[in-house]
């Protein structure tokens, strides 16, 4: 890709050499990073996120990539500190779910930004602090919602006959890139403050979000997982329909409830998900030939 998506535009070899940054009056340094630099760095995350992973410092390795550049321009020529600061974003272990983790590695570069080295400890400090709680929420909201509520609309819109529901998901999923590709511009901007603030209101953030994801995918597991039986009991001049006389009236839908458990259970125990609906097919293929199910 060209000059100004992954990298400056026309930077050489010779850029960020000179000068060497010099503390202001209070220690700390004039910022430097620019909103075009810190795009940069959300999209060599964007890039690299997981591609480099080390078993010793997690995702430390993508984080140190995305953040090249921007260290580069904060240290100018002092080249010791330069390496001081990537040896420091190697060695810190970070791993933090991939369409949030700009927010706290933004946020961690305002801090080095104005504080230099003083301030690594501190950025240190905050990368492993917040990402298990950032992580917390970005599950909830990128891996969990999405998938389970816009797939299963998509899904039932389909069986509908209805397309709209995967250009729903498609515009939905292209929303999360277009955002994700400027994080460490908010994160950035929002440094320490913003997201420590509300470090003690993530954790009911993500427990209402888990219950209202629960809700509406049970919701969606009895209206979409339909199972009906034919199967007729018969005894003399008695005849009663399983399905409507028997199961509906203990509780609707009863059928497609157990298969969703043990679909559950066995995938829980780690059972193959290839297996699983390899297994689904051929024992809904058999049962529907014998008219166990219809």
């Amino acid at each position: 890709m060209s000059n100004g998506f992954l990298k400056p535009k026309n930077i050489s070899a010779t850029d960020f050499k000179e000068p060497i940054p010099t503390p202001l009056p209070d220690g700390t340094y004039t910022p430097v990073l620019t909103k075009e630099d810190l795009d940069i760095c959300s999209h060599r995350m964007w890039l690299a996120d997981t591609i480099s992973y080390s078993y010793a410092t997690q995702n430390a390795p993508c984080a140190t990539f995305a953040s090249f550049y921007a260290l580069r321009k904060i240290y100018g020529g002092n080249e010791d500190a330069f390496n001081k600061a990537v040896l420091n974003q190697l060695d810190c272990v970070f791993n933090a779910t991939p369409p949030v983790c700009g927010l706290v590695l933004g946020a961690g570069l305002a801090l080095e930004d104005t504080s230099h080295e003083a301030g690594m400890q501190a950025e240190n400090d905050l990368k492993v602090g917040l990402m298990g709680p950032i992580s917390g929420v970005g599950d909830v909201f990128c891996w969990i919602l999405p998938p389970t509520i816009l797939g299963s609309i998509a899904s039932y819109m389909a069986t509908e006959g209805s397309p709209i529901g995967i250009f729903l998901w498609i515009a939905v999923w292209l929303a999360f890139l277009v955002w994700r590709l400027q994080n460490y511009n908010q994160g950035y901007n929002a440094g320490v403050s913003v997201i420590t603030t509300m470090a003690d209101k993530i954790s009911v953030l993500t427990e209402a979000a888990s219950i209202l994801g629960l809700m509406v995918v049970g919701s969606l597991i009895y209206s979409n997982v339909v199972i009906h039986t034919p199967l007729v009991f018969t005894y003399g001049d008695i005849s009663l329909l399983i399905q409507e006389g028997v199961i509906d009236l203990i509780f609707p839908n009863l059928l497609g409830i157990i298969a969703t458990a043990i679909v559950y259970r066995l995938i829980k125990k780690g059972a193959n998900l290839s297996f699983v609906i390899l297994g689904i097919i051929a024992i809904s293929c058999l049962c529907a030939a014998f008219g166990i199910l219809g």
